[in-house]
């Protein structure tokens, strides 16, 4: 018997120990194919279309958990809106598993726990900085944006919560000043309240920016005003009017254009990292240990200059794969279970594997090698993966990937025009194999989960064009064989031809989709894109002509 761990609202997630006794965690969002998708029922009278699920396919999640996991004897459910649970989530929960439920709500604690236990750290500090979550600790339900947490001996023990600074919302709504970031016309998305943050274009749109000093002082004092809660005035950012005032111009949705905009990105980038450095600063000279986590952990340029500061102290840094709200159930089973390990794959596995042998023989799949899949790379070839469990976190390490020779001349536009479709501002990722991260890289650092942005090295700027940032950055993957094999060999298949030893890798996804994890969908993407090839546990799957 087991306990199942739910999160329920948006980026919803389940985790349990399977059948085989491994520890599993299932976000929604790749089963329904929704971003952000969310379990709960919610108490709004209108449903949101964009992420909202429906009754059959929040049936379908949990029965597919049903059974694959050890009997349910209890359930421990976690969302935003306080100690309720729905009547309709209640009776669902009832009728599929147990009447055993808990309801919980220390948000920041999970964050905590997530980067603290996965840390393998004994003695840290633990500072979760979020756009939400109520910290409840003594029965309160004041929102807090940012927490620390004494961790040591496996327990973890509250210090502060913060509710002057909200990083996260106020860092993400700035995208609707900027029209690059915008998503206009008449095949524009519909509008999703979660894609308001739009932190990762504002991180890419940033490089191309100049701070300016007279914007960064109203924007320090934006991210430390404590009404800036997302929800709370819609998408009428607008309306604003402190930090219009601030500023000194009209502010409203698209005011900001070309390099008005890079520059607006950029200073808010700039301003973010203040603030943020201001708040863990406290803590920085009395821990050896530094855990970082919490949907600000995200943002990979603030990670670059944290860990650069701690390096120099002799001090480390761990940022777990899932810092945002997609791990808050592993942080909850993490608090009952910290001895057990969570693998960065523990995610769905290829959930039409049984048809595996019906796609080969219909399109006349081929096995093929590491080497001949390096024969493809360097031929020009984009080829998606698709293996294994895939990644819990919102970056594909390797079992849900999309690679391709970052060092052939125009592959970024390449991969933009034929694939991904994303906007031409935002950067690929890179991997190397851990020892080979100094010959390409400075200010450089293990980053297993694409945590930092360190800066490529000059004689390799060109050379690696597809994955060199406007500022030199690129968004680190490291591997060692222990950790993605396939990826390793690939790199040291490289190696030993006298190539340069680092591929682009990118999710295998389409914009606006979460992470695929059928052997359909990724076939479907192959069709329908100009993509290459798909391999398939190891099976090379041709585009339908």
């Amino acid at each position: 018997m087991s306990t199942l761990y739910l999160h329920v609202d948006h980026d919803s997630t389940a985790t349990f120990i399977d059948k085989n006794d491994d520890v599993r965690v299932l976000e929604l969002e790749r089963f329904t194919k929704r971003r952000f998708a969310t379990l709960s029922q919610d108490h709004r009278d209108q449903p949101d279309p964009t992420w909202d699920t429906t009754e059959g396919e929040r049936v379908a999640f949990l029965k597919y958990i049903k059974k694959i996991s050890k009997p349910i004897e209890k359930v421990v459910y976690h969302g935003h809106l306080g100690r309720t649970l729905i009547e309709k989530d209640r009776g669902l929960l009832e009728e599929i598993f147990t009447d055993n439920i808990e309801l919980c709500f220390h948000h920041h604690l999970y964050h905590a726990s997530v980067g603290y236990y996965m840390s393998g750290f004994d003695k840290a500090v633990v500072v979760s900085m979020d756009g939400g979550g109520n910290s409840d600790f003594e029965g309160a339900t004041n929102m807090a944006w940012c927490n620390a947490f004494h961790a040591e001996g496996g327990y973890l023990q509250h210090t502060v919560s913060d509710t002057q600074n909200n990083l996260g919302c106020a860092y993400g709504s700035l995208g609707w000043y900027m029209t690059e970031i915008q998503a206009r016309g008449d095949n524009a998305p519909p509008f999703n309240k979660l894609e308001l943050p739009f932190a990762g274009k504002i991180m890419g749109l940033c490089a191309y920016g100049n701070i300016r000093e007279e914007w960064l002082t109203p924007l320090e004092k934006y991210f430390r005003s404590p009404h800036w809660w997302m929800w709370e005035h819609d998408v009428h950012w607008e309306e604003s009017l402190e930090l219009q005032k601030d500023f000194g111009i009209p502010l409203g949705r698209d005011c900001f254009e070309g390099q008005q905009s890079y520059d607006f990105a950029a200073t808010a980038q700039r301003a973010f990292e203040n603030v943020a450095m201001s708040l863990v600063e406290p803590y920085i000279e009395n821990y050896d240990n530094f855990v970082l986590t919490g949907g600000c952990a995200l943002n990979v340029l603030f990670n670059q200059k944290l860990k650069k500061r701690l390096d120099r102290l002799g001090k480390n840094l761990y940022v777990p794969p899932n810092p945002n709200d997609c791990g808050l159930s592993t942080g909850m089973f993490l608090l009952d279970h910290p001895d057990r390990t969570v693998s960065p794959y523990s995610g769905f596995n290829i959930l039409d594997i049984e048809k595996l042998e019906d796609y080969i023989e219909e399109r006349g799949a081929k096995k093929i090698d590491n080497s001949g899949i390096v024969d493809l790379l360097k031929a020009g070839k984009i080829i998606g993966l698709v293996e294994g469990g895939s990644e819990v976190g919102p970056r594909a390490l390797g079992n849900r990937s999309i690679i391709c020779d970052p060092s052939i001349p125009g592959m970024k536009d390449t991969l933009n025009s034929k694939v991904k479709y994303r906007e031409w501002f935002r950067p690929f990722a890179p991997v190397c194999r851990y020892e080979d991260m100094h010959k390409y890289f400075y200010d450089v650092y293990e980053s297993e989960y694409m945590s930092y942005a360190p800066y490529i090295k000059p004689d390799y700027v060109d050379k690696l064009s597809a994955v060199c940032h406007a500022d030199d950055t690129a968004r680190l993957q490291t591997v060692r064989s222990t950790q993605h094999q396939r990826f390793y060999d690939i790199l040291t298949e490289l190696h030993d031809r006298g190539e340069i030893a680092v591929i682009l890798n990118t999710s295998f996804n389409i914009r606006g989709n979460p992470i695929l994890t059928t052997i359909e969908d990724a076939l479907l993407c192959l069709d329908e894109t100009e993509m290459d090839y798909v391999v398939i546990d190891g099976w090379l799957f041709e585009r339908k002509v």
